[in-house]
């Protein structure tokens, strides 16, 4: 149906340029930039009703607070944000199983690493190291929320992930057959006005038969 109706708004707009510039054979029709935008605001237009427009959430409210968002990060749009988090996300896990304490400080707050580093400090205690291997199955921007000074938001991300405990003979005893399983994690992004980066506030963790219960990894 979409395709009909952008064939049938094309052929009227040549229609029209055709009657202008006559019926002959062989006649060349060279398109002006005035139509060729016009016909672009067509398509785009049909477009955007049927799907949305590229950064649309659906979401009207949401969508309302992401333009407010706006005036403070212009750059800022949901799908470039949830590919940075995506980022983040997989740094933030490959430095917690590394133990790289200088990059989990420069994206988690102050609380939020402490409790990272308690985490690292016991399992090397324990002369344990972490494996942690993710594919990521969906990402979304679940809430955005502007308060005094800064903005927060909510991501969920529904991942695939293989997580294990290795001895110092290279044996896994938590997960021996290194299975992976679907879990659900929903971070707490935020960023400071005037700041340039993104940091991580609160996790949350859970399986999908019990989405988002509070466990593991968690800033309370």
């Amino acid at each position: 149906m979409v395709l009909y109706v952008l064939a049938m708004a094309a052929f009227l707009i040549f229609y029209k340029l055709f009657r202008e510039f006559g019926r002959t054979q062989n006649v060349i029709i060279n398109v002006s930039e005035e139509d060729r935008e016009k016909l672009k605001n067509v398509i785009d237009g049909i477009i955007a009703k049927q799907y949305g427009t590229p950064d649309s959430s659906g979401n009207p409210e949401l969508d309302r607070v992401t333009e407010a968002l706006r005036e403070q990060f212009p750059d800022f749009t949901p799908s470039s944000f949830l590919s940075k988090a995506e980022e983040m996300f997989d740094s933030i896990f490959n430095a917690f199983a590394n133990s790289h304490h200088y990059l989990l400080k420069s994206m988690l707050t102050e609380r939020l690493y402490e409790s990272f580093a308690s985490k690292i400090e016991r399992r090397e205690a324990r002369n344990l190291r972490q494996e942690l291997l993710v594919k990521h199955l969906e990402t979304s921007l679940s809430t955005i929320r502007v308060i005094p000074g800064k903005v927060q938001i909510l991501v969920t991300f529904v991942i695939s992930q293989m997580s294990a405990m290795v001895n110092s003979n290279g044996i896994p005893f938590d997960n021996p057959k290194r299975l992976y399983r679907d879990v659900v994690y929903r971070w707490i992004f935020e960023r400071a006005f005037g700041k340039d980066n993104w940091i991580l506030a609160k996790i949350s963790v859970g399986n999908l038969e019990k989405e988002y219960s509070s466990k593991a990894i968690e800033d309370k």
